[in-house]
């Protein structure tokens, strides 16, 4: 399960518009105080096998490195506390009206064949967001890439080292601070608009693949998500960039994470600049 849950944290991270940058996947990061050259790589954690965008520029740029940093280090390996998906003291179905109920008992009939009686077993106590993430997957290509792990396996290759810039209860534990009337809320969004879902994903990878990362941020607003823009972003850059630059003192770092965290005025490109480095777009 561990893999569905960081997939509905990776792939709705992207719910803003850009701001009309330089528009690219990787830039180049440095500054006057050391000769040091590091790279900021967006990713697209979920892509369809026949879409993959992973050119080997992106490699050329890893090795030349002497880290890789990434939201969570060695992801395969990462294991997930059974508490940070359930909550024995609270039932789904106390927070949902009699149609919202039906209409999720609907969706597990038709898309993950559970009678009635199955599905109140296993997810009578999952969080809400548990129940988005298997939505998210089931609209997603059956055979799928990561970034992520692609770069971990050039990373391997060349003993290159491996930071993360946070951990899975870190990401996890930013549901724990939504109410569960707005993660119903979402939850119900998410399964009004499941029809639309892939060709929606599918724009998203043609935007990636065009490296237009105006184009993909547009794409992806949300004007439900908006509202947990703060939480799921602004928090999460303003802690990342005092490890990232603490990093860049002495190392050479590929920096890769979602693309989302590179847009706007509080992402990342920007939040480097106002510490003083420089931050190039490069053309994969």
């Amino acid at each position: 399960m561990k893999n569905y849950i960081i997939l509905f944290i990776f792939f709705h991270l992207l719910i803003f518009p850009s701001i009309g940058q330089d528009s690219h996947l990787v830039y180049k990061v440095s500054n006057d105080s050391n000769d040091k050259v590091s790279y900021l790589f967006g990713t697209m954690h979920v892509m369809s096998e026949a879409h993959f965008f992973f050119p080997k520029k992106i490699s050329r740029l890893l090795k030349n490195c002497e880290a890789l940093c990434m939201e969570i280090k060695n992801i395969e390996s990462q294991s997930i506390k059974p508490s940070l998906l359930f909550d024995q003291e609270k039932a789904i179905q106390d927070f949902c009206s009699k149609e919202q109920w039906d209409s999720l008992i609907r969706w597990a009939e038709n898309d993950l064949y559970m009678s009635r009686e199955n599905f109140e077993t296993n997810f009578k106590f999952a969080k809400p967001f548990v129940l988005i993430q298997f939505m998210v997957n089931s609209k997603l290509p059956l055979i799928q890439k990561s970034h992520e792990k692609e770069l971990e396996k050039v990373a391997k290759e060349f003993n290159i080292v491996t930071h993360g810039l946070e951990t899975i209860d870190d990401q996890l534990n930013i549901f724990n601070q939504i109410p569960y009337p707005d993660q119903i809320s979402l939850l119900m969004k998410q399964l009004n608009e499941l029809e639309t879902s892939l060709n929606d994903f599918k724009k998203m990878e043609d935007a990636y693949n065009f490296q237009d990362l105006d184009e993909l941020c547009a794409l992806s607003n949300d004007d439900m998500m908006k509202g947990l823009h703060e939480k799921l972003l602004v928090n999460r850059n303003l802690n990342w960039i005092p490890k990232m630059t603490k990093l860049m003192e002495k190392n050479s770092v590929f920096f890769a994470v979602g693309a989302a965290h590179l847009c706007s005025d509080d992402g990342l490109i920007e939040l480097l600049k106002k510490k003083g480095y420089r931050v190039e777009g490069m053309k994969l």
